[in-house]
């Protein structure tokens, strides 16, 4: 069967879908040199850069300077997003419920608030870094969610508390899908994974930084502001300051990089064509939307996201509660709160660098990342109350759940091609994202503290166990397509090797075709 055929299984009966993108129409990958496209960013510079050859000093002095000026920028921005939507789990530990005078089931609405608002914007806000320069929409977004941070500290009763969650939900919704579809605009594809996984893992130093600051604000005497307002106010206004960072030093893209010379930033847009997935199109294409709602990867990704969040709306929002329940004091249990996120760290690093130093080892990595939080959700449900410290480690090694979910976006990162189609997609899989953790704090019941809340950690096995299936089922999926497309071009009597494939893939990726309109695109497991 041919990919048109495929094509035409998944819904077009009676147009298959093109070999490649039909806004361009070139009749060969290398008629992709005489387009004119304005909505293909650095278009214009990967044609220059046709017939020049660079070198591995070349490569290896343009990705330092990458690393160096972009990296940071991704990791801190991710790092501020995950402290300051976890800052309420601080200031219940600090007498948060009682400041605004809320019953236990009222606040974990807070936690579920901050993702209706995701929910509501997640597609919006990929669409603003769309449409225009990536660095001012980032900045601004990160600029004014600050201050909605900050604001928290004024809310003094349910109301004001869950508005300024939604808002603070709404304005953050861009930042993680968003980083994901920057990863690639910069980085190759084995370069990606432990790229990626090194952002997100700031979620991890987040954590610590949070239960460090959290625990000296904690020793505050004599302000006239409670504790739990402090920690907001403290959180929202660094954040606000590296808004305005963020306005000054990220670029849209390497074309665009103040840091690359002319010569630089045609081997950087050279460098990512490689990933056969394009670079940034401006030009939102409602056929790749609809492509992305018939693709199985899409329902996949989106199962194991929901499944993948409940656990994590218990963790992220009542790490500390579950923790004091072991029978530790305030401040021991914001200290006893970190080395969870030294694990996700760890665990995130680590899977990231083997997944792009070993090939085909994505689906492998996301496997070890799952089983381990199934291990430790079982230790802690079902060990015993008495086995306090054992219990407690077992609660650490659920931050090795990070591993499934953001190899999970490197997944889209990798084989969806199509800007507008990648983009939905990761817009789907963050929805999965909001349902799971707007249902996760509500499995947390405050009868159950003595208990050590069964009902949750019962929640996390069932969550860690579906999530596990849905990815080994991604995993197979494309597999299966891999394998049937080789034969398909032996068929065809396609007689090229991998490294003409390959260069194919890209001079066709580079019209922002979609994986389906690619025949020489194969997918990275």
């Amino acid at each position: 069967m041919s990919r048109n055929t495929e094509s035409t299984q998944r819904g077009e009966k009676d147009q298959p879908i093109s070999t490649i993108n039909e806004v361009s129409s070139p009749h060969e990958p290398e008629d992709i040199l005489k387009i004119e496209n304005h909505h293909e960013i650095g278009l214009d510079l990967y044609q220059q850069s046709q017939g020049y050859e660079y070198t591995i000093e070349d490569n290896k002095s343009i990705l330092r300077k990458i690393d160096w000026r972009i990296l940071p920028i991704f990791c801190i921005t991710q790092g501020l997003a995950f402290l300051d939507k976890t800052a309420i789990n601080y200031g219940n530990l600090f007498g948060m419920k009682a400041g605004v005078n809320v019953t236990s089931s009222q606040f974990s609405w807070f936690a579920s608030a901050f993702y209706l608002g995701y929910l509501v914007s997640a597609w919006p806000g990929n669409i603003l870094l769309q449409k225009y320069n990536t660095g001012r929409v980032m900045g601004t977004i990160c600029f004014f969610w600050g201050i909605i941070c900050a604001s928290t500290a004024a809310c003094h009763n349910f109301a004001g508390v869950l508005i300024n969650r939604l808002l603070l939900g709404c304005l953050e919704a861009a930042v993680t899908p968003g980083l994901g579809l920057m990863t690639p605009l910069w980085w190759k594809l084995d370069e990606i994974p432990v790229r990626h996984l090194t952002w997100y893992s700031f979620n991890g130093f987040a954590g610590i930084i949070g239960g460090l600051v959290s625990y000296g604000i904690g020793h505050a005497t004599g302000s006239s502001i409670p504790t739990w307002g402090l920690i907001f106010i403290t959180f929202g206004c660094f954040t606000s300051l590296w808004g305005i960072i963020i306005l000054l030093f990220l670029p849209d893209s390497p074309a665009s990089a103040r840091f690359l010379n002319n010569d630089q930033k045609i081997v950087a847009i050279k460098r990512v064509a490689e990933n056969r997935t394009g670079t940034k199109n401006t030009e939102f294409k409602w056929e790749q939307v609809r492509e992305a709602f018939k693709d199985p990867k899409t329902y996949f990704l989106f199962f194991a996201s929901v499944a993948a969040q409940i656990p994590n709306g218990v963790v992220t929002n009542f790490s500390s509660i579950i923790i004091s329940g072991f029978g530790f004091n305030q401040l021991q249990t914001t200290l006893l709160d970190i080395p969870s996120s030294v694990l996700q760290i760890i665990s995130l690093i680590l899977s990231g660098y083997f997944a792009g130093k070993f090939k085909n080892s994505r689906a492998i990595m996301m496997f070890i990342g799952n089983a381990t939080c199934i291990i430790a959700a079982c230790c802690l449900t079902y060990g015993p109350k008495s086995q306090t410290w054992g219990r407690l480690v077992a609660f650490w090694f659920t931050g090795f759940a990070s591993v499934g979910f953001s190899l999970g976006m490197v997944m889209i990162t990798a084989n969806v091609g199509g800007y507008t189609k990648r983009q939905t997609m990761t817009a789907v899989n963050f929805v999965g994202y909001c349902i799971g953790n707007i249902a996760g704090p509500h499995v947390v019941i405050g009868e159950e503290k003595a208990l050590g809340y069964p009902t949750a950690t019962k929640a996390m096995i069932a969550g860690y166990s579906a999530k596990t299936a849905f990815h080994l089922g991604l995993g197979f999926y494309m597999w299966y397509w891999n394998r049937r497309w080789d034969r398909e071009a032996l068929e065809r009597g396609e007689d090229i090797d991998d490294v003409d494939r390959a260069k194919k893939a890209e001079l066709i990726g580079m019209t922002d075709a979609t994986e389906w309109n690619n025949p020489y695109f194969r997918y990275c497991l």
